[in-house]
């Protein structure tokens, strides 16, 4: 019997290297016709260059610390590298920039009386299920009180896995979001980027019957500041007279009626004793915008997450500005923050003036909506591609950190550069490499401990405001469990909210 394998295999694979060895000399920016080679690099993987694993400092602060101020110890916090080599990155190319003015004057009337400080913190898929702000929201309120998890949409695509708060929900909502092509003016979108329509029953009566949209929310393990809900904030539209929301808190279900005709109105929900769980249903008879519910304390800090996932910024000028306006006047911020840049990142962009340009107009509205709050910029965290075959910083990163803190400098706003505090040129491969690893492979978005991490960096820029508002970045700083400018004296609680009173 003839055999019909290949009577010499290994001159086939001979062969096959040796064309693969000859393509690997062809120049990187060859192109046939329209299109361009990719480089062939077939000893990549062994010529590839060592990366050094130097240790991840801290963000540049914006002063000295205090004369005997603790130093910090790395060892101490769970979420810092396992390599402690000393060498530190190059200097940042895009220094910081001051403009927490606000946002400091709010914490130190946090500290003394115990006044909520509210926080905004806009971003995309780098902050999705409260990545970052979930750690950085119980440090936070760790320091100044507070509790918790702020802005929860009615739905949410982060529901399976976001662990500060659980969340459910029936399939009769009727969604509208940044992604929308055509929003009705009847139903414009909240401060999350997201509205809601609930379904409409079909007579007049206050029952729940089986077809009336609800949502449940449970509060989530991840922090002690998050296991309880002490007090909800309904946010919703006009509507009906005879609606009603049926609100099932400790075993308790009670009906609200939901006045106000104002595009944005609030009741106000204070369970006798803080609840572990609580369920909306909504019998509507006509059409009305809902957006969520907050679930906060009565003072310390309040920090609301607003991901959304694929999202440049850009589309947020898709929140009419009146609305937007009208969210402030409730949520009275005091420091929004705005997390961009992984969407829009490619080498094949040579400058961003474009993108500045178009954010600006995201800015100026923050600034016109929450006329009270500081605006920071949070600039673009490092991001590799493969260049040669291995992966190094994409070239987009520093034109877009560029474009970023002249968008800050240009709009009174605040500016930090995340890639520095990272480490810099290929912290991303460090960081994805580390043991355990602090990143993705996808060499873009860090993991939920890396996430830990950037919130402890950022905490740290923040304190360094908050002690030396102003000042130029210079030298570390030692993190600042408690704020040294102010008593470590507990405040004193500010007066009760009255319960289920509406339209505030």
């Amino acid at each position: 019997m003839t055999s019909e394998r290949p009577q010499n295999p290994f001159l086939l694979v001979l062969l096959t290297v040796g064309l693969l060895g000859l393509l690997s000399f062809l120049p990187a920016s060859l192109t046939i016709g329209s299109m361009e080679l990719r480089p062939v690099r077939l000893l990549a993987d062994v010529l590839r260059k060592p990366t050094p694993r130097r240790g991840l400092r801290l963000p540049p602060p914006n002063g000295p610390a205090a004369p005997g101020a603790p130093k910090a110890t790395a060892a101490a916090d769970p979420t810092q590298p396992t390599d402690t080599a000393a060498a530190l990155p190059a200097a940042p190319t895009e220094p910081n920039l001051p403009g927490l003015e606000n946002f400091v004057a709010a914490l130190r009337q946090t500290k003394a009386t115990g006044r909520q400080t509210r926080i905004a913190y806009f971003g995309d898929s780098m902050i999705e299920g409260d990545m970052i702000t979930g750690e950085l929201r119980n440090l936070l309120q760790r320091a100044f009180g507070g509790s918790g998890v702020g802005f929860v949409p009615v739905n949410s695509i982060t529901a399976d896995f976001r662990e500060t708060i659980l969340q459910s929900f029936s399939d009769t909502w009727y969604e509208y979001n940044l992604n929308s092509d055509k929003i009705p003016a009847a139903s414009p979108l909240g401060v999350s980027g997201h509205v809601f329509l609930p379904r409409e029953l079909p007579a007049a009566g206050s029952d729940v019957v089986p077809d009336t949209s609800w949502v449940q929310f449970k509060a989530g393990p991840a922090y002690a500041t998050t296991r309880r809900l002490p007090l909800a904030r309904l946010f919703y539209g006009p509507g009906s007279a005879q609606d009603q929301v049926i609100v099932s808190t400790n075993g308790h279900r009670v009906p609200h009626s939901l006045p106000g005709s104002a595009t944005v109105n609030e009741l106000v929900l204070k369970p006798g004793s803080p609840a572990r769980v609580m369920r909306f249903d909504f019998a509507n008879h006509g059409p009305r915008p809902v957006y969520g519910v907050s679930f906060e304390g009565e003072g310390g800090v309040v920090l609301d997450n607003f991901s959304f996932r694929g999202n440049s910024g850009m589309s947020l000028t898709k929140i009419p500005p009146a609305q937007l306006a009208a969210f402030g006047r409730h949520l009275n911020y005091n420091l929004v923050v705005l997390q961009y840049g992984v969407n829009i990142a490619d080498a094949k962009n040579k400058s961003y003036d474009w993108y500045a340009r178009a954010m600006t107009r995201v800015v100026d509205r923050m600034h016109r909506a929450f006329p009270g709050a500081s605006i920071l910029i949070v600039g673009m965290s490092d991001k590799s591609s493969r260049i040669d075959g291995e992966f190094q910083t994409d070239p987009s990163v520093p034109r877009l950190l560029k474009a970023q803190r002249q968008l800050a400098e240009r709009n009174k706003a605040a500016f930090w550069n995340l890639y520095d505090a990272m480490g810099g040129e290929n912290s991303m491969v460090r960081w994805v490499e580390d043991t355990p690893p602090l990143a993705n492979k996808d060499y873009t978005h860090v993991n939920y401990r890396g996430g830990r991490k950037v919130a402890n960096l950022l905490y740290n820029y923040l304190m360094a405001e908050y002690n030396h508002p102003g000042a130029a970045t210079t030298e570390p700083v030692a993190s600042a469990a408690t704020p040294k400018a102010d008593s470590a004296e507990r405040p004193a609680p500010r007066p009760a909210l009255r319960p289920d009173s509406a339209n505030r």
